[in-house]
């Protein structure tokens, strides 16, 4: 990570000094008072040397001509420092005013320098050195977001590791730093700039939320790294400044079983499931309380299965399928959980759905049959049976391909060894299925018919279904 920071830092000092430090300089000096004016605080120390570089200062800014202008200012730095060196080192007045004359020069590392020194001796005039560190700070940050605006991203990376230089409790010209060198696919560089986003302190609200946000990409980035472990603090700290983050929820549930904290993955993940069922559908992890997508509850869902923990899988495949009552996925694997806990009413219900959705799936007949075995009913046990062995052939669905308006829908059909209620066999003979292509909301956006021929007993034959229709989602057939 240090590595990849370095050669940014390289990176941005390769560029001619020359031609960086005046444009920094003029923007941070185009922001400043024009005119003096003394701090609220009261300073400490003085001499007669530091009341003439307070009084250079007071000249050069009303100087009109520029070469006079930046000779009092360094004049007003150079009697300071003296004074500075004669006795005047705990003088906050000293160290005040020579950040001031640096400031005015453009000079951030000094200014820097002396405010830290003026912080130090009177905590009181802090307010007023950030006052004017956040000055030059905003300008640069302003000049910067015009560059990365214009996709000039060395300059704005200048501008912006300045403005870092003199004001660093604001975590904007971070966030852009960080954002900067992940579209340039240095997640080293940009994880270093996020987590020193997270670790600003602003006051203002639009920064705060900036700085959380920060603090979440530093947990999605370690996370993607590979570096959960690191990743967990971070989450359970934003957490507890946005509660409600599904999309950080979801994260750190991940970090959890990334590390083997099973237990604590499961409980947040049963409160995600109870949290962002029905309609709610996600925009986008760290969203700011988004609902659970589609894809977020199969996920969940899967991995409460994997667990063993079946009932809370049952539960968040329902919600999936109130979202969405095609989603054959959710339907099958709803159907085995319920066949794990022997629960044989929700059985053969779910095998129902399913074989509404592929009426020649000899798997869903055999599910409704085990379901009313459970159930303890025969009459529906023999009936179910009846009706999967009067099937002609077992079609296995296997893929459904979308791209733009085409689809495709793939499987395979294989010959049956069909009877009837009077256990005689039925001849194998083609069989015609109408696939019906659905969109989200289950409405048929496209149909097309194909014919399965006549196969003998264990004979297979691939089924390729191609349509056009726009915006599919799902599918189910019917037998013609």
């Amino acid at each position: 990570m240090t590595r990849l920071i370095a050669v940014g830092f390289l990176l941005l000092a390769a560029a001619p000094a020359a031609a960086q430090q005046p444009a920094i300089a003029s923007r941070v000096t185009g922001a400043l008072d024009q005119k003096l004016v003394d701090p609220a605080c009261k300073l400490t120390g003085g001499d007669f040397k530091v009341s003439s570089g307070k009084t250079y200062l007071k000249s050069a800014l009303e100087s009109s001509n520029p070469d006079a202008r930046n000779r009092m200012l360094r004049d007003g730095v150079r009697v300071i420092s003296e004074a500075i060196g004669s006795g005047q080192s705990g003088s906050s007045a000293a160290w005040y005013w020579l950040g001031r004359n640096y400031l005015q020069q453009g000079d951030l590392i000094g200014t820097d320098s002396a405010f830290t020194k003026v912080e130090k001796i009177t905590p009181a005039c802090k307010a007023d050195t950030d006052k004017q560190r956040y000055r030059a700070w905003a300008s640069l940050v302003n000049a910067g977001s015009e560059f990365r605006k214009n996709n000039t991203m060395d300059s704005a990376l200048v501008m912006f590791t300045a403005a870092n230089s003199i004001y660093r409790d604001a975590p904007l010209s971070y966030m852009n730093m960080a954002e900067i060198y992940n579209g340039q696919k240095m997640p080293d560089s940009s994880l270093a700039y996020y987590t020193k986003a997270a670790t600003t302190e602003p006051t203002d609200t639009a920064q705060l939320k900036l700085r959380d946000q920060a603090l979440f990409n530093t947990g999605a980035l370690l996370l993607n790294g590979g570096k959960a472990a690191e990743a967990i603090p971070m989450f359970e700290k934003y957490l507890q400044r946005v509660p409600d983050d599904l999309g950080a929820k979801k994260a750190l549930a991940n970090a959890y079983r990334a590390t083997g904290q099973t237990d604590k993955a499961q409980e947040l993940e049963k409160a995600l499931v109870a949290a962002g069922g029905g309609a709610a559908a996600g925009a986008g992890v760290g969203g700011g309380g988004e609902g659970l997508t589609e894809a977020d509850l199969i996920d969940l869902g899967t991995k409460q299965y994997n667990d063993k923990n079946y009932k809370e899988a049952a539960e968040t495949f329902g919600k999936v399928l109130e979202m969405n009552p095609n989603q054959r996925d959710a339907l099958y694997v709803q159907a085995n959980a319920y066949l794990a806990m022997q629960d044989g009413a929700n059985l053969a219900s779910s095998a129902e759905r399913l074989i509404a959705l592929e009426p020649l799936s000899e798997y869903a007949y055999s599910m409704r049959a085990q379901g009313y075995k459970f159930a303890k009913n025969t009459d529906k046990v023999v009936e179910a049976i009846t009706a999967r062995e009067a099937l002609p052939v077992n079609l296995e669905i296997e893929k459904l391909k979308v791209a733009g308006s085409n689809v495709s829908l793939t499987g395979k059909a294989t010959g049956r060894e069909a009877r009837n209620s009077a256990n005689k066999v039925i001849p194998p003979a083609p069989t015609t299925i109408v696939v019906e292509f659905l969109d989200e909301k289950g409405t048929v956006v496209g149909t097309q018919e194909t014919t399965i021929p006549a196969l003998q007993p264990a004979a297979t034959q691939p089924i390729q279904v191609d349509g056009k229709a726009d915006g599919v989602k799902a599918w189910r057939y019917k037998v013609k």
